[in-house]
C-alpha cells in the first residue's frame, strides 16, 4: 500500500500545480433570489454546456460549486451539446451571499425556484442533489413535481436519524463544527466522506501516490482559492439540514408526482448511514430505483465517478426519450 504524502511534501508535489483546473462556464452569474422572503439574497451560479437537455446539480453542506467538477468535466464539456449543466453555490457558501439568519431546506428550494426562474428554465429539468442538497431537492420536488423530468437523491434522507450508538454519533456531529487545524480537518473529512478501498488505493490518475492524497490537494486548492464560509454561514447550513424533515406522506407525493426518481448511495456511508436512504426507496413508492456502491462512503460521485455519471446520464436519456415520445 503507497504511503500518503505529508502535507509538507504534498505541497511541493509537481502534481499541486494543475489539481484543479476551473472549467470555463458557457454562462455565469448572479441571481437575486429570496425576494420576499428576507432578501435579496445573491446566488452564484454557473452553466456549462448549450446541449437541450437542461440538468440541475445541488451541493451540500459547506461545498462550493466546483466540487461537482467532474460531473461538470462529463456532462458539461465533454458532452456539451447534449446538456446543459447549472451549478451554483447554496446561501452561505462560495461566492454567494452569507446572510446570517434561520436557513431552512424549504427556503433553499424556492431559491432553487428563483434561480430556474432568473435563466428562464421554465420546462421541466432533470435535478441531482447530494445530501444537504438530496434534502434541497425532495422540498423542491415535493412543491413543484411539474418542474422536474427526473430525479436523483444520493447520500441524503428525509430526517436525520441515528443509527450508531448515541456517543459515536455525538462525536461524529460534534466533529464537523470543532476548528481543527488543516491536517486535522484533511483527516476527518477522508474518514466521514469515503470508504477505505477508495481513499487508500492509488490516485486515480497516477499523479499522487494515493487518492487521499488527490482529495487532500483539492481540499488545499479549494481553501487557497474559494471563499470560505464564515463559520455562522457554515453553521447555518448545518441547521437547515439538522432539521429537514420530509414525512412518508409527503415522500409518496414525489414518486406519485416524478415518474423517474433514483436514490443513489454508498454502502459505507458514515455521514447519513444507509438505512437513511433505504427508508427513502421504501416511501418513494413502487416506481423509485435505486443504485448502491456497496464500498463507497458518501461521496460516490467522486470515488466511483465512471459508473455515477453513466447512471445518471442513463436516468435522464430515458426521462428525456419519454419525454419526447409524449410531445411527437
Amino acid at each position: 500500500m503507497a504511503k500518503m504524502l505529508s502535507i509538507p511534501e504534498l505541497l511541493a508535489h509537481p502534481g499541486m500545480r494543475e489539481i484543479v483546473i476551473p472549467f470555463t462556464a458557457s454562462q455565469t452569474g448572479i441571481a437575486k433570489v429570496a425576494m420576499g422572503r428576507g432578501g435579496p439574497i445573491k446566488i452564484n451560479y454557473e452553466v456549462h454546456g448549450t446541449g437541450p437537455i437542461k440538468l440541475v446539480f445541488i451541493m451540500g453542506l459547506r461545498a462550493p460549486l466546483i466540487a461537482w467538477m467532474r460531473q461538470i468535466k462529463y456532462f458539461g464539456h465533454e458532452h456539451g451539446d447534449r446538456y446543459s449543466m447549472l451549478v451554483f453555490d447554496n446561501r452561505g457558501v462560495g461566492s454567494s451571499d452569507k446572510p446570517l439568519m434561520r436557513y431552512t431546506t424549504s427556503e433553499m428550494a424556492l431559491d432553487v425556484r428563483d434561480l430556474l426562474d432568473h435563466l428562464g428554465w421554465t420546462e421541466p429539468v432533470h435535478m441531482v442533489g447530494v445530501s444537504m442538497g438530496g434534502m434541497i431537492l425532495q422540498e423542491f420536488a415535493y412543491r413543484f413535481p411539474e418542474r422536474l423530468a427526473s430525479v436523483v437523491l444520493q447520500s441524503t434522507a428525509a430526517v436525520i436519524k441515528a443509527e450508531v450508538p448515541f456517543f459515536t454519533n455525538l462525536r461524529r456531529r460534534a466533529d464537523l463544527i470543532k476548528p481543527k487545524t488543516l491536517e486535522e480537518r484533511l483527516k476527518a473529512a477522508r474518514a466521514n466522506l469515503f470508504g477505505d478501498k477508495y481513499i487508500n488505493a492509488p490516485d486515480e490518475l497516477g499523479v499522487f501516490p494515493t487518492n487521499a492524497d488527490r482529495f487532500n490537494a483539492e481540499e488545499i486548492w479549494k481553501t487557497e482559492n474559494v471563499n470560505q464560509p464564515p463559520f455562522l454561514g457554515f453553521l447555518s447550513q448545518l441547521v437547515a439540514a439538522g432539521w429537514h424533515s420530509c414525512s412518508p406522506q409527503r415522500l409518496r407525493h414525489i414518486g406519485d408526482n416524478v415518474k423517474y426518481v433514483l436514490v443513489a448511495y454508498g454502502g459505507q456511508d458514515k455521514l447519513i448511514e444507509p438505512p437513511h436512504s433505504e427508508h427513502l426507496i421504501k416511501c418513494l413508492g413502487p416506481r423509485v430505483r435505486s443504485h448502491v456502491f456497496p464500498d463507497a462512503g458518501h461521496v460516490i460521485s467522486t470515488e466511483h465517478v465512471h459508473e455515477y455519471n453513466a447512471m445518471v446520464r442513463d436516468l435522464i436519456e430515458e426521462a428525456a426519450a419519454a419525454s419526447q415520445n409524449n410531445v411527437q
